[in-house]
């Protein structure tokens, strides 16, 4: 091996063992659930939904969005929405399916719980069954914590958001057809979390 092999070798590993220290502390928040389906006997009657949510939406990227929205029109905003990336929902079913998060928000409520929303491109959530025909482009996840992080919530397949800067939050301003329910919700604490 020649010196020049090993100080490449050396310079990698030193960026590896940088890189791994430097991590992102903050990683992504979980949160399962059990969906009703509502297409009992054909499938299963209750699927597990993991949502991961890897980063929030700001008041600043509402604003970016407000301003693409209002000066370059829907096409314009819906590229900028693709790009954001809060996070992915996981069906996890035999044909699981995962779907990218393009905005995040969580609004504490005055009982100590919090409401999180999250909002998605209007897809096709199980690979076997139709997309329906709907006028609204996005779909939505609405779950609603107590101080335990335990809960219920709501699946949207059709839905339309609304941007509010002055609140800071993004909402569901309506939806088409009946929402999927999750009777159970629960945040995923991990153990160093647990401890404080």
């Amino acid at each position: 091996m020649t010196p020049a092999t090993r100080s490449v070798r050396a310079a990698l590993a030193a960026a590896f063992a940088l890189a791994v220290l430097l991590a992102p502390a903050a990683s992504a928040e979980v949160f399962k659930a059990r969906m009703l389906t509502g297409m009992a006997p054909v499938e299963p009657p209750m699927v597990n939904v993991q949502m991961e949510v890897t980063g929030w939406t700001t008041l600043e990227e509402i604003r970016q969005f407000q301003d693409i929205l209002g000066s370059a029109g829907i096409d314009a905003f819906l590229a900028a929405f693709n790009q954001a990336d809060k996070g992915t929902v996981r069906f996890m079913t035999t044909r699981g399916w995962n779907l990218p998060i393009h905005a995040a928000v969580v609004v504490p409520d005055d009982k100590g719980g919090k409401v999180v929303r999250l909002f998605f491109n209007r897809q096709s959530w199980n690979p076997g069954s139709y997309k329906p025909v709907g006028r609204h482009y996005f779909m939505a996840i609405e779950l609603k914590l107590n101080e335990k992080g335990k809960g219920e919530g709501r699946f949207y397949e059709d839905a339309q958001l609304k941007l509010n800067s002055l609140a800071a939050t993004v909402e569901i301003e309506t939806y088409e057809s009946a929402p999927k329910l999750f009777p159970q919700v629960q945040e995923v604490v991990k153990k160093a979390d647990a401890k404080k």
